[in-house]
């Protein structure tokens, strides 16, 4: 780890030391330094060739708490003064940085990283071990500035025993790279500094640390595709820029003077493990980095140094495979094949340095893929989440559901994420769900404003008008049912259906301003059932994720429906005013967008935490139930069990672990009927309810439960033996063979 950790200004037991990567034309470098006694002090660093500028110094040269900065001299006479790229402690955007030495944070999870600690998970896990697989995780995705009113690392730290005892293993921190101020994480430019504004270095360790003695693995998520549009000086410094995007400069991974523009990107990663004790990593986008090689890169040196790190890309790339002859070739499939292939071990490509800069790097060619294995363990599940929200819509395509429930046993599965609740309008997914059921797309009447942003949206987004007239016409009732599920919960539609003159009162008030024809025939008591059934609905598909083999993930508040709204939201220096963001999405994305998106308990009424409570018990007992039952975790789906009743529509799939021996079987009725008996083929043995959605401790009507052990008969023919269930509707019902 020596090469890695050697980049930037460094002062540890091993000495003190300064490196930088510049222009290959740069002619001086010079380390500025301010011992915050007026004794400003200039060292020369040596040029080692490549760009590659660099100094050691005598113990006591430099301390911790320092201001620094490099001054580049280039050959054309241009003189910049930069910030450090590789900054630990960044105090302002722009300004100076602060010397720090990780090595005298005193860590207290030692323990922690024993094979024997069955709570780690790691990508080594095995039965020679005591550790945890990653199809095992049950991971918690946070924002750090909305989790709490505190807004900062110690806010989380405050959350961490409330998040295990929902029966999560793991947190997913997004983004805490550097930025100006309020951000949802995406635009950092200092990515070896965490957010002063979040408490910086010190804090995020003091959270980690808290995290492991809590029992809690920790992912970071880290932005390799792009630098924030806001603060950053790299381009300053080097050839690091690669070219313009929507949201700043893209990397230069491939171009010429690349190659330590790729090993920044590898010891920052490295860093989050290192010197921050995160047990994995998701990387953002990774499609968009444009480099496989990178990617590549990034995985041979985790795999190498920290073998039980694991890594998590955020892709979405599809219709990529692989032959067995190790080439890639365009194909029918859901996933990019190459992303989770592992590499072999002559893919470390690592010399007696401990790097990889002597590997071939390949030039990007059809669309950017140019490797066959990219080495990560795992990655977000897009195709689950789009398959799982057709059915939540009412779209029953149950063979696709199937394929993506079977083709997902090493993706992270999610009902919804940061990016499906915040990147278009903000809204939950109860409230999404609503929409269908008041029909308000069809019942929502834009105004001269909302025309106006559809005509902008044309323009900005290069689509006919008629497309943009419905975008915003879909957000405007996905912000209008947010609106009325947030009367739900705060008590005010229980309040108005007690009034005499309830429905012009209601329309009045609430629909009009909302822009809801009156035509529409809302009524208080139509918003809460719809409120009910969206949240039935949400239970069992809930229910089906938690049953699908591998790693599942809930986001921040989606544990116990809270209707806080989560937007998108930062804020910036040199960027004043961005009118592009409220085109797009509809709202305002500053100060105000950022305080609308602060979880809260304040803002409900008691039945409206009643109606919490009872679906965080929900996932409470499916964290525990995918906890103990190793067919949802490291199982597989026996496909030739699955049922699939077209008409209803229904979908039961069995899922066994053959080591351990544990069997489950999951049916799904996404039909609006309660069945109290119900014929369908189910596997062989005895078999016992577990999970029923619609149970009252749920928040459903308790209609339709399986008291009695349901005899299975196995496939025996078409016209074969079928078993006896109750089945509710919009609900899904796990059985345990017993």
């Amino acid at each position: 780890m020596k090469e890695h950790q050697s980049w930037g200004v460094n002062v540890n037991p091993d000495g003190e030391s300064a490196k930088i990567f510049v222009y290959p034309d740069s002619k001086k470098v010079t380390l500025e330094v301010d011992k915050n006694t007026f004794d400003e002090k200039s060292y020369e660093l040596q040029n080692t060739g490549d760009g590659v500028f660099e100094a050691k110094f005598q113990k006591g040269t430099l301390k911790e708490g320092d201001s620094y900065q490099f001054v580049i001299e280039r050959a054309n006479g241009i003189i910049e003064k930069v910030k450090d790229p590789y900054s630990k402690v960044q105090p302002t955007l722009t300004g100076p940085s602060v010397i720090y030495n990780h090595s005298a944070f005193k860590w207290s999870d030692y323990d922690w990283f024993s094979p024997l600690n069955a709570q780690r998970i790691s990508r080594k896990a095995n039965v020679e071990n005591n550790l945890t697989s990653l199809n095992e995780a049950r991971i918690y995705e946070l924002n750090v500035a909305t989790l709490t009113p505190k807004g900062n690392f110690d806010g989380v730290k405050d959350e961490l025993k409330r998040i295990k005892d929902l029966g999560f293993n793991a947190i997913e921190i997004m983004p805490t790279e550097n930025t100006y101020s309020f951000n949802w994480g995406y635009d950092g430019v200092d990515k070896f500094a965490p957010a002063a504004y979040m408490g910086g270095a010190n804090k995020l360790k003091e959270l980690i640390n808290e995290a492991h003695k809590t029992g809690l693995n920790v992912i970071m998520d880290m932005v390799p595709n792009h630098i924030g549009v806001d603060g950053s000086q790299l381009q300053k410094t080097a050839p690091y820029s690669g070219g313009s995007t929507p949201w700043g400069d893209a990397f230069n991974y491939e171009g010429k003077n690349s190659r330590y523009v790729r090993d920044y990107i590898v010891n920052a990663a490295l860093n989050w493990i290192y010197n921050y004790h995160c047990d994995g990593l998701r990387l953002d986008m990774t499609k968009f980095m444009n480099s496989d090689t990178t990617m590549q890169q990034i995985a041979a040196e985790v795999n190498y140094h920290f073998p039980d790190a694991f890594l998590i890309a955020e892709d979405s790339r599809s219709n990529i495979s692989v032959r067995g002859d190790d080439h890639w070739h365009d194909y029918w499939q859901p996933y990019d094949q190459r992303v989770t292939v592992p590499l072999k071990p002559d893919e470390y490509g690592l010399n007696e340095d401990e790097n990889i800069h002597n590997k071939k790097i390949d030039t990007i060619s059809n669309g950017g893929v140019t490797l066959s294995r990219l080495g990560f363990d795992s990655e977000w599940d897009f195709h689950y989440y789009h398959t799982l929200s057709q059915i939540a819509y009412g779209e029953a395509n149950l063979d696709a559901l199937e394929r993506a429930i079977v083709d997902s046993s090493k993706r992270v599965k999610y009902s919804t994420s940061h990016d499906e609740t915040g990147n278009m309008d903000g809204t939950r997914l109860v409230a999404k769900y609503m929409v269908p059921m008041l029909k308000l797309n069809e019942n929502t009447i834009l105004n001269d404003e909302d025309i106006k942003r559809a005509h902008d949206y044309s323009k900005l987004k290069n689509v006919s008008y008629e497309a943009a007239y419905e975008i915003v016409k879909a957000q405007k009732a996905q912000q209008s049912s947010m609106k009325l599920a947030q009367l739900v919960q705060d008590g005010t539609i229980e309040s108005i259906l007690s009034m005499p003159r309830r429905k012009h009162f209601f329309e009045t008030v609430y629909l009009n301003p909302l822009g809801i024809n009156k035509a529409s025939f809302i009524s208080p008591q139509r918003v809460l059932e719809a409120f009910r059934q969206a949240t039935k609905i949400y239970r069992a598909i809930e229910t089906l994720k938690y049953f699908s083999p591998g790693p599942v993930m809930t986001f921040q508040g989606e544990e116990n429906i809270n209707m806080t709204k989560f937007n998108f939201f930062r804020e910036f220096d040199s960027i004043k005013d961005e009118p592009y963001l409220y085109i797009e999405k509809g709202y305002s994305y500053g100060k105000k967008a950022y305080k609308d998106s602060i979880l809260s308990l304040d803002k409900f009424s008691p039945a409206g935490l009643d109606r919490m409570q009872q679906f965080q018990n929900l996932i409470v007992d499916l964290n525990a139930f995918k906890a103990n039952n190793s067919s949802s975790t490291s199982g597989h789906v026996v496909v030739q069990d699955t049922v699939k009743h077209y008409q209803n529509p229904t979908l039961a799939l069995h899922s066994i672990d053959e080591k351990t021996g544990n069997e489950t079987f999951i049916v799904s009725n996404f039909s609006n009927v309660d069945y109290p008996t119900y014929n369908i083929e189910f596997p062989k043995g005895s078999w016992v309810e577990v999970i029923n959605s619609n149970d009252e401790k749920y928040g459903g009507s308790g209609a339709c439960k399986n008291e009695d052990v349901v005899v299975g008969y196995g496939h025996v023919g078409a016209y074969g033996l079928k078993s006896k269930i109750a089945i509710p509707a919009k609900s899904s019902v796990i059985f345990k063979k017993i």
